[in-house]
């Protein structure tokens, strides 16, 4: 009896001994999946949007506070930026509902554009207004790649984002999408460039869309619409 003892007390020191080593390796499989994610955001490195200038593809470029939309709200922008020609603006955004403003670099690869709809929109509306986008996005472009997807609050108002690679005929394209309500209506701002640009470009947008400020109606003053 006192054998079979042992040899029951030694298979279970087995099966312990194999569930921690089949918990261990379920910690390191965790681990790994883990680690795409920090590296991810570990690579997005900040930029301090609020300087005079600052560095972008080893160039120092000049920042500029821009006042859009006649005057319902400002953006901090690197000064490489112009606004997109309307014979240009009609072959890159050929639908009638193209965005009220658009600004462009000297390539036009890179682009800055804000729509301000017709759609009615306030504060407590903005998360469900991103979340139907994605799915809209999820329909149109099954294929898509998405980043990052976020609600936060920039100057005192509810901005909703999301960060999604689309395939195109010439490559893939890296769109930032931002939403909130200004003046009770919906605004879609947009910021789009290759997917070679990634790295260089990513954080730039993310800086300008949480360089956001909206004024108010008694604030407006030389604007651009």
């Amino acid at each position: 009896m006192k054998f079979l003892d042992e040899k029951i007390i030694a298979l279970r020191n087995e099966m312990r001994d194999q569930e921690r080593h089949e918990l261990a390796q379920q910690q390191a499989a965790l681990q790994v999946e883990q680690e795409p994610e920090q590296d991810e955001q570990e690579d997005l490195q900040e930029v301090d949007i609020y300087q005079h200038v600052i560095t972008i593809d080893d160039e120092e470029v000049q920042v500029i506070e821009q006042s859009l939309l006649d005057g319902k709200m400002k953006i901090r922008m690197p000064k490489l930026f112009s606004i997109m020609s309307a014979e240009l603006a009609s072959l890159k955004y050929p639908s009638e509902r193209r965005p009220n403003l658009i600004f462009t670099d000297t390539s036009s690869s890179i682009n800055l554009a804000f729509n301000l709809t017709p759609h009615r929109l306030n504060e407590e509306g903005v998360a469900g207004f991103q979340e139907n986008m994605m799915d809209i996005l999820e329909q149109a472009q099954p294929s898509a790649d998405w980043l990052d997807t976020e609600v936060l609050t920039i100057d005192a108002k509810t901005v909703g984002f999301l960060e999604v690679i689309t395939p195109a005929i010439d490559g893939e394209i890296f769109n930032l999408m931002f939403f909130a309500s200004v003046e009770g209506r919906a605004l879609i701002g947009t910021f789009n460039c290759m997917e070679d640009d990634l790295d260089t470009w990513r954080p730039i947008a993310r800086a300008m869309m949480e360089s956001l400020q909206f004024t108010s109606s008694e604030e407006k003053g030389g604007t651009l619409l």
